[in-house]
């Protein structure tokens, strides 16, 4: 997607705007100016998802033949405009798409400001809007337009599909079956669509020594101190200890997790069981949480991502966690009856965009994990605990 402002929209300033006017920028594929919200802003945005992406600056007088900006006279910031923007979205387009926003306020008049908009090319189209249609923009002018080709809507659907599964291949293939022997639990987040130069520049030494203190620290300096680089990133790694970060934006966590046995004073009959460290099980998938979040952040990258997670070698074995440990006192079989999981995606990566933490993003992944171990009723609790959860 073209940017007019050579510059992320979170670093962008009043004098920013100056850009457009200097450099005579005019509406069309890429860019839409209006001077307040319009009624079909919901067609503009959906058009620009469905076709390469594009901005939206709304407080700008853009009045004139060739549909460039004289001037930013502002829009009325008494209503909130970003929350106005989120809910036309919301109550106007299915799915809604991925957009970023900046209210820049006006120097000379505090109760104006810009709203500038950044909508992304979707990786799962078509969105459609509320009156059933699928917009996109046109090369000849700025106005969306419906899209009724069947060659094209056909490409749409196909490039969602194609995403999807692409992803899914590469997910599965990081989560393939190792020969270890251990309980072993892994977690990747992929970035959707896939792209292999995500952070970029990657491999030059402030950028690789920022990422590694990123990681050191959430892991308390815990990590192996072995480091290895390949052509696609680095890693920290001893045996099945891995932090794999990769200039694509996957990062891949897996460890052994530790058990222990313990004796179940049961009325039916005494029970030895080896439990799984249900902390250690926590700590790791929201470590790798936040450690995604933090890189994605620091490489300015908004989109979508999706988490998955594996544990392996867990036939006959228990999850230790006191909240509902009364299960294995009652419960005829307690043993988990599964050699390996693969989890099924508990959300999509558009739900994933909107939670606020990692411990939103970690509660649905934890609580499969708790149904395999055969606890059943989890709705009403949140498994995610610790400093990390945020």
């Amino acid at each position: 997607m073209i940017n007019p402002f050579n510059k992320p929209l979170e670093h962008l300033e009043e004098e920013d705007l100056n850009k457009l006017i200097d450099e005579e920028i005019s509406e069309g594929l890429h860019v839409e100016y209006k001077e307040d919200f319009p009624t079909h802003l919901g067609k503009i945005v959906a058009s620009f998802a469905n076709t390469f992406g594009g901005w939206i600056i709304i407080g700008a007088n853009a009045r004139n033949p060739r549909n460039v900006p004289t001037s930013f006279p502002g829009i009325s910031m008494t209503r909130d405009p970003k929350d106005r923007f989120r809910n036309i979205c919301r109550d106007h387009i299915s799915p809604v798409p991925i957009f970023s926003s900046k209210l820049i306020k006006k120097s000379s008049d505090p109760d104006r400001g810009i709203l500038v908009v950044r909508v992304d090319e979707s990786a799962y189209p078509p969105h459609i809007t509320k009156d059933g249609r699928i917009y996109r923009r046109n090369m000849e002018g700025s106005d969306p337009l419906a899209e009724t080709d069947r060659h094209i809507l056909d490409r749409l659907f196909e490039k969602s599909v194609h995403n999807k599964n692409e992803v899914k291949a590469f997910v599965n293939r990081k989560l393939q079956k190792t020969a270890a022997e251990e309980v072993l639990f892994r977690v990747v987040c992929c970035p959707v669509p896939l792209n292999l130069d995500l952070i970029k520049p990657f491999f030059v030494p402030e950028r690789i020594t920022r990422l590694k203190k990123m990681a050191q620290n959430i892991w308390k300096h815990t990590l192996p101190k072995s480091i290895r680089f390949h052509p696609e990133g680095f890693s920290f790694e001893l045996e099945n200890h891995r932090l794999e970060i990769l200039r694509s934006g996957v990062i891949t966590y897996s460890c052994p997790i530790p058990t222990s046995l313990k004796q179940l004073n049961r009325q039916s009959e005494p029970l030895e069981l080896d439990f799984l460290d249900y902390r250690a099980l926590q700590m790791a998938l929201l470590r790798t949480l936040k450690l995604t979040r933090e890189v994605y952040r620091f490489a300015g990258y908004m989109g979508l991502f999706i988490p998955k997670v594996s544990l392996e070698n867990i036939l006959n074995k228990g999850l230790d966690d006191p909240k509902f440990f009364d299960f294995y006192l009652r419960f005829p079989q307690p043993q988990c009856t599964y050699s390996d999981i693969i989890l099924p995606y508990g959300f999509s990566p558009v739900e994933v965009k909107e939670m606020e933490n990692s411990r939103q993003i970690a509660d649905p992944l934890l609580g499969y994990i708790y149904r395999c171990f055969g606890f059943e009723a989890l709705d009403t609790h949140s498994l995610a605990r610790g400093e990390l959860s945020r």
